[in-house]
């Protein structure tokens, strides 16, 4: 309100209230996902990574949010995109079909395909796996040599060179932690409270890592490297403003 001469005490706050915006803005188009997005993630694993998708769903609070984890068909990766493929076309024909359940979504935003690449790489399949990734538009958070790596950095900054397979990766876990470590489902259930507290720090940790590679021009896959983070990072996206950990 102008105090009669034309002067404005508050003129500050339209310019203010413009420039949050545009900075909200912003922060939205950098974002992976848009809060409230729904994800279907299949795993090429069985026990650990669901385990920490479990973990992490929780403590994101994405209670209210369609974040569907399950176990692809075999361990092969491009069976694991297969059943992520295949999971959107049978969830496509029930919607159509009215069928779906009042619990599930209309559909899913975000698909992706959680696997290691070390048998990929070892087999000569790794071009044929991102192909098929990109011709289902399945999204690939893939690790090298394994998702292990991805646990690593949520205990210390590495781009150590001795992470020759996944059976190393775990061995180099299990000693980081000090105690017992394994896919077993107990052990990895007992375990992830030791990794959860430390995920923001991984998220940067793998962006330098990728960064590392990048500037070093190793072929890929680089190991070690994870595109986990991309994941972890867009369900933070996704998660109600109080409870995401990591803001743009």
């Amino acid at each position: 309100m102008s105090d009669g001469c034309g002067y404005d005490p508050e003129w500050w706050k339209a310019p203010k209230a413009a420039s949050i915006e545009r900075k909200r803005r912003a922060t939205e188009a950098a974002a992976a996902a848009k809060r409230g997005d729904t994800f279907l993630i299949v795993t090429e694993g069985t026990m650990t990574e669901p385990v920490y998708f479990e973990f992490l769903k929780g403590d994101l609070q994405l209670y209210a949010v369609h974040v569907v984890v399950i176990s692809g068909r075999a361990s092969d990766p491009r069976h694991v995109i297969n059943t992520a493929a295949d999971k959107i076309k049978e969830h496509e024909r029930r919607r159509r079909k009215d069928k779906l359940a009042v619990t599930e979504p209309q559909k899913f935003d975000h698909v992706w395909a959680v696997i290691d690449t070390d048998v990929a790489v070892r087999n000569g399949i790794w071009s044929n796996v991102k192909q098929l990734a990109a011709s289902k538009k399945v999204s690939l958070a893939h690790s090298t040599p394994c998702f292990e790596y991805g646990l690593l950095l949520h205990l210390q900054d590495t781009t150590r060179g001795d992470l020759v397979d996944g059976t190393a990766a775990k061995h180099v876990v299990k000693a980081e932690l000090g105690r017992e470590y394994s896919t077993n489902e107990k052990t990895a259930r007992d375990a992830m409270p030791l990794f959860m507290p430390h995920w923001p720090a991984a998220v940067k940790r793998a962006e330098r890592v990728r960064q590392y590679h990048a500037e070093a021009a190793t072929p890929d896959p680089a190991n070690p490297s994870t595109d986990v983070d991309r994941l972890v990072s867009a369900l933070n996206d996704s998660a109600p403003e109080h409870a995401k950990k990591i803001i743009r």
